[in-house]
């Protein structure tokens, strides 16, 4: 090899080296200061879209757990009005019951008579007032005061990709207003015999109209509830991947900045050691 004054080749290569030393060291400082493996898209494209999308589908996610545990809490909500409406029932069935017997006077029957038809308006008011977020839940779809008969459908989405089918759930809450759903004469009085005689028929099927709504919300909650864990399991998952995905690796960063600093410094060295040898073209001209 030729020596020359001009071009110092082992200067020129040292600064070579040390500059993608220092860069590798430099990145590996970012990595364990972030705790990001990729910190901008030129560290890994690909991963980087992958992890973007990985994190809306977390984020959806979680949301769609709240929106689970939301139905869950409306849909306890119904079941808890339902729960007074059949205390109402069972108890009007009770005075139903009492006011059947022949002794009891007209009076009496007719004081038998206050509590029923409070009780009845008791339901009406259960099924009008029961809101969630301000939603009656109780009464019919559609009708604010809540007092009709016909279901009230809420529709649950606990999902995150629109796409796919089976990310929502639809609750038919039938309305409590059992008033609504039979004839005006079996429920209107107990203020005779024949009368509660027909109030203790419409009574009995009030209740078990009532308990087959209960059984259908006590199913949607213990499904909600499966749901909810799912979701949560799907969520954490997602976040394991994402983490494997763009998480730094401290035990392999921490080596790399090891390795970076005994570089650099070594770098260092034989830059400046590059740096001197020209001096020795002195010596030639010397001799």
């Amino acid at each position: 090899m030729p020596v020359v004054l001009n071009s110092n080749i082992s200067s020129i290569t040292s600064s070579r080296i040390l500059s993608s030393n220092r860069s590798d060291l430099e990145q590996a400082m970012e990595r364990l200061a972030s705790g990001k493996r990729i910190n901008s898209s030129a560290d890994d494209a690909a991963g980087m879209a992958v992890a973007a999308k990985m994190r809306a589908d977390i984020r959806s996610l979680n949301q769609a757990i709240r929106n689970t545990n939301d139905a869950i809490s409306l849909v306890n909500t119904y079941d808890g009005a339902a729960t007074e409406v059949e205390s109402i029932l069972i108890r009007m069935r009770e005075l139903a019951v009492q006011a059947k017997t022949g002794t009891y006077t007209s009076a009496d029957l007719t004081n038998a008579n206050y509590e029923y038809d409070a009780l009845k308006t008791e339901i009406v008011r259960i099924t009008a007032a029961t809101t969630f977020n301000r939603k009656n839940i109780a009464g019919a779809s559609g009708d604010t005061g809540g007092t009709g008969s016909a279901a009230n459908n809420q529709t649950f989405f606990v999902g995150a990709d629109v796409a796919r089918t089976g990310n929502s759930i639809t609750f038919s809450g039938e309305s409590l207003n059992l008033n609504m759903t039979v004839t005006s004469s079996t429920l209107k009085s107990v203020d005779s015999v024949a009368n509660a005689t027909s109030a203790i028929e419409a009574l009995d099927w009030a209740l078990e109209t009532l308990g087959i709504d209960r059984a259908k919300a006590g199913a949607m909650i213990n499904r909600l509830e499966h749901t909810a864990a799912n979701l949560m399991n799907v969520s954490q998952r997602l976040q394991e991947a994402v983490s494997g995905v763009e998480d730094a690796d401290y035990a392999a960063e921490s080596a790399n900045l090891a390795k970076g600093m005994i570089l650099q410094q070594a770098g260092t060295a034989m830059l400046a050691q590059s740096n001197q040898s020209p001096q020795y073209v002195l010596l030639l001209l010397r001799a």
